[in-house]
């Protein structure tokens, strides 16, 4: 991508998750955080906010139907399997590399809540990647994560 203005239009409508991995910073061990078959959709609006939804299927129903329920190991296995977040997002270019930055004005990680997680992009065709330059401590490990992201194609006509 050759201006932040183009990226930035490039990302706007909705990514869906084609693979989530991380490589610890120490030993290069490679693992999928939310499972090998992770979703998740990461929406990007035209009026600068950003919507990440992850999960790790497989989570278990709760016994109870009333959704203010669970018991505390329901509601425990529940967030595991889930990150979400959403608030405003801005790009920036440093030393060659296409930054954005997400700001936490909702988030499933409480730690990350008013904070701004900074992600390098790269663009090709209707795929997305972005990961931590940085790594990240998840699972008790430093860890680079890795996201791939693949354009959703809308399936309504525009008015």
């Amino acid at each position: 991508m050759s201006t932040v203005a183009e990226a930035r239009q490039s990302l706007i409508g909705t990514w869906s998750l084609v693979e989530y991995k991380a490589v610890r910073a120490d030993n290069g061990f490679t693992s999928h955080p939310m499972g090998p078959k992770a979703q998740g959709f990461l929406i990007y609006s035209p009026e600068g906010f950003v919507s990440a939804q992850l999960m790790e299927p497989g989570a278990p129903e709760f016994s109870d139907a009333d959704i203010g329920g669970g018991t505390k190991d329901e509601l425990y296995r529940a967030m595991k399997h889930y990150l979400a977040y959403c608030g405003r997002f801005e790009l920036e270019e440093l030393d060659g590399k296409v930054l954005v930055k997400h700001h936490m004005d909702v988030c499933s990680f409480p730690n990350w809540l008013g904070s701004s997680q900074e992600r390098v992009i790269k663009l090709k065709s209707n795929m997305l990647e972005i990961n931590t330059d940085e790594p990240v401590l998840h699972g008790g490990y430093f860890q680079h994560g890795y996201l791939v992201w693949k354009k959703s194609q809308s399936t309504f006509d525009t008015c």
